[in-house]
Formats: structure tokens, sequence, C-alpha cells
């Protein structure tokens, strides 16, 4: 594990030469995403080095910004473990709850801070069988609410990174055919898509951070980023579509009725740019050894920067107007 931290210090050296080789968004996200699976595997070879041969089969996943590809050095973990449905709790759950500590830990030491809600394999609720994971989903369409429709939004994020992912393909597939017809959860992954509004006033003037350490600032992530991912998510499962990646979503969803090729080419352009403005924010702080942040002051953008900034956070806000207008008073806010 000492090596493994050796090795995952150098992600911030990559960062930058990524940064100065101006890498797109897809690229940054990779990269370092890339690095935190490879750990993540290494880990769980060094585990059943210690433990032994699994009893049965299973799969590591990765949910979260890790699952869609877009880790940043800024991220927590986020993942859990699809077991093989001949799992025999009262045989096999300490071989399991061992292994998901050993790589939780590992990471953590790694640099890959655990998930303050606990979304992480240790847990024994995000460590269950097929079935068990099954109905979680289930329960999560049918029985919808705000909570529900949060930890959906990350778990719907899947990505198998060891171990026999047929098992998470097998989960996805029957849960993605019912997504399209379940409006009342579609309708509640909306709303929890518009919780985070673009930071822009009523005169398209940045809303800045008026108090503390980030006075005069906007969040990039928070108010960007994520409100877009998001959107992409709602857009994908509302067509049935299995992609995880942001991007990915985006450019399958666009034209299938859920949402137009305008539109898409829109929110596309405004994730890339707010990505490649926070990997150059971020660059700097790493250049001057300070803390990495999300939160940017417009002030110090150039004048064509501030601009790019605006028309990111207008195709957004034109998208939660849009999302708002075709569902009425059927929102559940």
């Amino acid at each position: 594990v000492d090596e493994l931290k050796e090795a995952a210090a150098q992600t911030r050296e990559l960062q930058l030469q990524l940064v100065a080789a101006h890498a797109t968004a897809t690229q940054l996200g990779q990269a370092v995403t890339t690095v935190a699976d490879a750990l993540t595997r290494r880990l769980i070879e060094l585990a059943i080095g210690r433990l032994g041969e699994p009893p049965v089969p299973f799969a590591w996943i990765a949910t979260g910004s890790q699952g869609r590809s877009e880790l940043t050095l800024h991220s927590d973990q986020d993942n859990s473990i699809i077991l093989d449905d001949r799992y025999d709790p009262e045989r096999h759950a300490d071989y399991y709850e061992s292994l998901a500590r050993y790589v939780n830990d590992g990471l953590d030491a790694c640099g890959y801070a655990n998930c303050p809600g606990d979304v992480m394999a240790s847990n024994p609720r995000w460590r269950q069988p097929l079935e068990a994971w099954r109905g979680c989903f289930s329960q999560w369409l049918e029985h919808t609410d705000h909570k529900a429709a949060t930890l959906a939004a990350n778990f719907f994020d899947m990505r198998g990174v060891w171990g026999d992912d047929s098992l998470r393909g097998r989960l996805m597939s029957d849960v993605l055919q019912r997504c399209p017809d379940e409006e009342v959860f579609l309708a509640y992954m909306s709303a929890h898509a518009l919780v985070n509004r673009p930071p822009l006033g009523f005169f398209r003037g940045f809303v800045l951070v008026r108090s503390g350490e980030h006075e005069g600032t906007v969040d990039l992530k928070m108010h960007g980023l994520l409100p877009i991912v998001d959107l992409a998510r709602v857009f994908a499962l509302r067509a049935g579509i299995g992609a995880v990646g942001t991007l990915q979503r985006l450019a399958k969803a666009a034209g299938t009725g859920c949402l137009s090729e305008e539109g898409a080419e829109g929110l596309q352009a405004a994730f890339e740019f707010l990505w490649t403005l926070r990997a150059r924010h971020q660059a700097g702080q790493l250049r001057r050894n300070e803390p990495i942040d999300n939160y940017v002051a417009p002030d110090a953008l150039t004048p064509i920067e501030r601009r790019h900034l605006k028309d990111a956070f207008s195709a957004i806000a034109r998208m939660h107007d849009a999302i708002r207008s075709a569902h009425g008073d059927r929102l559940p806010l």
C-alpha cells in the first residue's frame, strides 16, 4: 500500500501535464479515473492474496464520478460490490467485509477520501447479491421520494472495475428497460436535477458567494458541472440509454425526443468549458501548493472567458426552464 500511495501521488503531476497540453474534459477525467481504477484493482489483488480466492464471483463497482470516468483530484470514493446469488451470508460475509474494508482503507490512504455518506463497499448495505440489488432498484423506481432519487442518481452511474461484470450488466439491463415507463420516478429525478441552479441573476449577472473564504467566486462544480451531470442522467434514463459518462449520455440522448440536438450541443459545450476552466484553476493551485477547490472568481477571468462562462450557465438555465415547462406543476419540488 505504501508503494501505491507513492504512485497515486504522481497523479498531481499528471494533471498538471495534461492541463498544460490543453487536454479535453474527457481526457482529463479518463486519465485521473484510470489511475484510480488501477489502484483499486491492485488493492483487490492484494486483498485476495491475503484472504484467499473469493468463495463466489463478485463485481467491484465504481459509482458517482469514478463510475462516469469523470474523477478529479478533489473527488472522494463511491463504490459497491455486486455478489453472485450463490452468496451465503453465514459462510461468506466475513470474507467480503474484510476485502471491502481493505480496499476502501487502501484507497483512502492513496488520497481518495472515504465517502461522507458511506456509499462504499465496506457498508453492508452496498455489498449485496444480485437479487438484492434488483430489489433496491425496484424500491427506488416504485416508491420514489427525494432520498431515493438521490441514491438512485449515484447508483445509475455504475461501472465495473474488477471481477464478473456480467453481474452489473444483467442488473442494469433489467432496470433500464423499466425506466422510460416510470413517470413518477422520472419526475423525482428531474426535480433532483433542478436543485442546483446556475449562478446567474435576472440580468445575466453572476450571483457570487457573498461571504467567507470563497467570497466573490462561483462554484463551478455545484452550480455548473453537477447540474449538467444530473440533466444528462435524466435524459438517458428517460430514453433507456445505458451510457454512463455525461458527454456520452448527452450524445446518445440527442434527437431521441427527450433532448434536441441543439440542447445536447449546448450542454456538451458548457460541460467541456466548465471542466477545462476548473482544471486550469486547480492546476494553478497545485503549482502554488494550495488546497484545490472548485471556486473561481469571475473578476480573475478574461472578458472572453467571462462571456463563455455566462453562456455555459445560460445553457443550463434554459434546460432547467424547459424541464419545468414540460412538467408543469407535476414536479415534486
